[in-house]
């Protein structure tokens, strides 16, 4: 009956260790809308609230929506990443969406844990002539073949040493968010600064929206230790699973001919229900003289994106 209080999301202290956490203060999911050309996706997420305390006990959240605004159409800043042993990435990414769930321990002990959801626009570079510019990301072979030459780049070539950084694609799973378009959700471990035994996570959400552009969102556990913190990671996974599998898709007039477009030439438009890890880590490569790249995907720590102002849509 004290529970609003005993998890108020103030903090005069920071203590770790509690058997218990909780997420936002107000749990209700709140309904969300994003215009997505003719489409619209719905989905249902809590609304995210700052720790108060003084000094370094408070902790303040980063939020962005796209509002009512159509996000194919409206003017969204660019950004890049990728390491520097990568050839340069085939896809332009345009952040439209952040918003961050905090966990607090019991009475006042502060911050314990951090869920953060990126959502990016995704486009192929045609700068560079990208092996999908002519390609029909409703295909689902196409798309299989985008979402793993997407995590290839991000991914597949950071090393510790001789070994890998991350492992990936995990947990493959195909969410129907419409009768016609299906997304694919997956995980990236962490495990270049822990171990295979012990990761750190990355829960990814992708799905087209025409035939040249597809949604990527990225749920990022901020560290949490999610097999040695279960305390921490079990209400975490309990938000992020619950957002994503609200997800759903209503998909306009002409998003569905474009669709029955490639259906006429490929009947069995299923993604597959299974999809093997990826070789990583990849070799270096000679890459080309391309923009400036900075890091976007959260991992052990909150990261500030950055933003190439020169650039354009």
């Amino acid at each position: 009956m004290l529970d609003w209080l005993k998890f108020f999301p103030y903090a005069n202290q920071t203590t770790r260790s509690h058997t218990e956490v909780r997420g936002p203060y107000f749990p209700n999911p709140k309904p969300r809308r994003w215009k997505l050309g003719d489409s619209l996706l719905r989905f249902k997420a809590p609304r995210s609230n700052p720790i108060f305390g003084f000094s370094s006990n408070g902790r303040s959240i980063n939020r962005l929506s796209p509002g009512p605004r159509n996000i194919l159409k409206a003017e969204w800043e660019p950004v890049y990443g990728g390491n520097s042993d990568a050839p340069p990435s085939e896809w332009l990414f345009h952040h439209f969406y952040s918003d961050e769930w905090l966990f607090v321990g019991p009475w006042f002990s502060g911050f314990q844990a951090r869920l953060t959801g990126t959502g990016l626009l995704v486009t192929p570079d045609t700068r560079i002539k990208s092996s999908f510019s002519d390609k029909n990301l409703f295909h689902p072979k196409v798309f299989e073949s985008a979402i793993a030459n997407y995590l290839d780049h991000r991914y597949g070539y950071y090393r510790n040493g001789r070994k890998p950084r991350y492992r990936g694609p995990l947990n493959w799973r195909v969410l129907p968010i419409s009768k016609s378009i299906q997304a694919v959700i997956c995980d990236i471990h962490q495990i270049g600064n822990s171990s295979i035994d012990n990761p750190l996570l990355l829960r990814l959400v992708f799905f087209p929206v025409t035939p040249q552009t597809f949604i990527y969102i990225t749920f990022s556990f901020g560290g949490t230790e999610i097999y040695n913190n279960k305390v921490c990671a079990e209400p975490m996974f309990k938000l992020c699973d619950s957002i994503i599998n609200s997800f759903h898709l209503d998909v306009g007039a002409k998003t569905q001919a474009e669709w029955e477009k490639v259906k006429a030439t490929c009947p069995d438009m299923s993604i597959t229900d299974s999809f093997g890890e990826l070789p990583w880590p990849l070799k270096k490569e000679t890459k080309s003289k391309n923009p400036k790249e900075v890091d976007i995907t959260p991992a052990s720590d909150p990261v500030v994106i950055e933003y190439d102002k020169s650039s354009s849509r």
